[in-house]
């Protein structure tokens, strides 16, 4: 009866040999067409199978190998990885696998290559070993990781640059991780000047080269420079600069140079340095050093801008401060001849006389503000004003204020009024500070006020101090109110000013009230006036 199943024999009937040998030849064109490499061992480890894959991976042709013993035609097989599992398989006929296992072909095989190796048991005795070569995806995965881990070392370089501010220990890190990625075992820094290149740092096995000099001519500096790439030899030639005496006292092999180049400038050049016997720099080594130059270029470029501008306040900063004092030293003396001849000591004067006089000291006055500005302006951006609190009467500092500018006010028809609590206001501050604001915005208000009247208002406050200096000048539109605050800055500009001053009292106002913990209010109204207000702790910020 025929089998519903289609056109096979029934179940539990036996093969015919014909049919048998169809199965196998057809299991042999499977096992021929796999793209793994197939072999079969027998019991007595004697190769009874081996397919074309296998052939093409080995280079070991079947004819060759088919009937001889695994260690007559792999002897270096025996004690490897592979040999154990295949062992393990035999005895326990349980599957063993290896993966990414690394093999070199026997004598007249192909080169070492890395494989899959999975080995099965057959029954009866034997073994089935299927080879899967996986060199190209290992090594891609080798060089996945190893640009994964480059790609975070540049990470934590511009990390590590971005927070040092100085060239000097920015020298330090380059040549640290130029070693670092580039396998080295020393690393340069040089700069040009004129014909010859200094090296500014060294490190490593390089470190003796610090402070040599050579001439750029021929050099690796000058071709690197001059190509904007970076250079290298396998072989370093003691007979080329730069590094001649360095070479002639250590192991120098190969040498990179790369320049340094930042806004398109060139500011030095990285060399890095390997040992003798060491491999030559690959391509992957230039791109790698390149990147490792550019972070540091820009790191370079960005420190030495800060120094320079650093040296260049530093500079007038030390101009302001000796030119400042000598002109201090005349004008006090005119301002004590002044007062001599104000207080009519040396005889009387007539009223012409004493007019004269009285221009004579707001003159000095004026040219004595404009001083004291100039110093607490270079004080303050060198961050060399200290606070010295001490306890002192609001009304007090308010009156000293008032009896600085009250020459001015006269002399321009102003009257000062002065508005202070009857309990008198106590505060820890620094008065000397103190009072420098209050004659800046009261001088200002004296200034831009024509007629009418300053006022000065002490108020006390839960734990702060008010004090309102209220004009009825011209006031300031909205969108100078922000803009007055800025250093240099003037309500009024060029050629039609008619005050004078150097546009820093309220710039430097508002600095000090916050070195004293705190701040100056403005309200204003054209054609009403205005209203600056100090507000200052009664008691000093802990810490301060």
């Amino acid at each position: 009866m025929p089998n519903d199943a289609g056109g096979g024999p029934p179940p539990g009937a036996a093969l015919d040999p014909s049919s048998l040998a169809r199965y196998e030849r057809a299991g042999d064109r499977v096992l021929e067409s796999l793209g793994e490499a197939v072999c079969v061992l027998d019991g007595a480890w004697r190769f009874v199978y081996w397919n074309a894959a296998a052939e093409r991976m080995s280079g070991v042709p079947r004819e060759q190998l088919l009937g001889r013993r695994l260690t007559e035609q792999f002897a270096e097989a025996l004690g490897t990885e592979l040999a154990r599992a295949a062992a393990e398989t035999m005895r326990t006929s349980e599957p063993r696998e290896l993966r990414a296992w690394r093999f070199g072909g026997g004598a007249g095989g192909r080169a070492a290559g890395v494989y899959d190796v999975r080995c099965y048991p057959v029954e009866g005795g034997g073994l089935l070993v299927l080879f899967d070569e996986v060199s190209a995806r290992v090594a891609q995965e080798a060089e996945l990781a190893e640009r994964v881990a480059e790609g975070e070392s540049l990470r934590e370089l511009a990390r590590a640059m971005a927070a040092v501010a100085d060239s000097p220990t920015l020298l330090a890190v380059l040549c640290d991780a130029a070693m670092r990625l580039g396998s080295a075992a020393g690393a340069l820094v040089a700069q040009q000047r004129g014909g010859e290149a200094e090296y500014l740092a060294a490190a490593g096995m390089a470190a003796a080269g610090a402070g040599v000099r050579f001439p750029v001519a021929g050099s690796m500096y000058e071709r690197a420079v001059r190509e904007r790439r970076p250079v290298s030899v396998a072989q370093y030639e003691a007979t080329a600069p730069p590094l001649d005496a360095l070479a002639r006292e250590t192991n120098v092999g190969p040498i990179l140079a790369t320049p340094l180049v930042a806004q398109d400038q060139v500011i030095g050049a990285l060399f890095v340095v390997r040992q003798r016997g060491e491999p030559p720099f690959s391509a992957r080594d230039h791109e790698r050093l390149g990147v490792v130059a550019d972070h540091a270029a820009l790191a370079l470029w960005k420190a030495r801008i800060t120094e320079e501008a650093q040296a260049a306040d530093e500079a007038k900063g030390n101009f302001l401060a000796t030119i400042s004092h000598e002109l201090r030293t005349p004008l006090t003396a005119l301002t004590g001849y002044g007062e001599l001849l104000a207080d009519e000591i040396v005889g009387e004067l007539s009223r012409q006389q004493a007019d004269i006089v009285e221009r004579m000291r707001s003159v000095t006055h004026h040219l004595t503000v404009m001083i004291d500005e100039i110093l607490t302006y270079s004080a303050l951006e060198a961050g060399r004003e200290q606070v010295r609190p001490s306890a002192s009467s609001a009304v007090a500092i308010v009156r000293d204020a008032v009896a600085v500018i009250e020459p001015l006010a006269r002399q321009k028809g102003i009257a000062i009024e002065v508005d202070v609590p009857s309990h008198d206001p106590r505060l820890v501050t620094d008065v000397d500070k103190v009072r420098q604001i209050l004659v800046n915005l009261a001088g200002n208000a004296v200034k831009f006020t024509d007629r009418g009247a300053v006022r000065l208002v002490v108020r006390n406050g839960d734990g702060t101090v008010r004090f309102a200096v209220r004009d009825t000048g011209a006031g300031i539109a909205p969108e100078e109110q922000a803009r007055i605050f800025q250093p240099f800055a003037q309500v009024e500009s060029g050629l039609t000013r008619r005050h004078g001053g150097t546009g820093l009292g309220l710039y430097i106002s508002r600095r000090l009230a916050d070195l004293l913990g705190g701040a100056i209010e403005l309200e204003s109204a054209l054609g009403e006036g205005s209203t600056f207000t100090l507000l200052l702790p009664a008691e000093p910020a802990r810490g301060e």
